[in-house]
């Protein structure tokens, strides 16, 4: 069932991309042109976003889709996408926990279809800990 909940968010983010590009006439991925267009906070088509940083918050019907983006690779925290399970009405019934989300996930690194992202504290951004990253390495697999 993760795959088919990856397949949703992935999917999710990719359509509300398109918006973003066709309301702007802009073929760029939206977060790296969301400060010199339009607004990084607001509403399109029903889904409130505001873009911080690398990443995007999406918010429709109450689901929360939240994500990175470097380029036009979406990258993601286990936390990031046990949001959008804990806010969807279907996702949440399943009771899933942290361990068996990173598992999952961690299955579809296997098949290399994922990949890892280790951002670590540096000089310039002191954060004091390790945060490891889901990254969309393989897209045709969910489409």
């Amino acid at each position: 069932m993760i795959k088919e909940i990856l397949t949703d968010y992935i999917n999710f983010i990719r359509a509300f991309e398109a918006l973003l590009k066709d309301k702007y006439k802009s073929d760029k991925n939206p977060c790296s042109f969301s400060s010199t267009f339009f607004d990084r906070k607001g509403i399109i088509d029903g889904i409130d976003y505001y873009f911080h940083g690398s990443g995007c918050t999406a918010e429709k019907d109450g689901v929360k889709y939240e994500y990175d983006i470097r380029v036009n690779e979406i990258k993601f925290s286990q936390w990031k996408f046990s949001e959008l399970i804990r806010t969807h009405p279907d996702y949440q019934k399943l009771n899933y926990s942290d361990e068996y989300i990173d598992y999952e996930l961690y299955q579809l690194i296997n098949k290399g279809i994922l990949g890892w992202e280790i951002v670590e504290s540096t000089a310039e951004t002191n954060f004091g800990c390790v945060f490891k990253l889901y990254r969309v390495i393989e897209e045709s697999f969910f489409v």
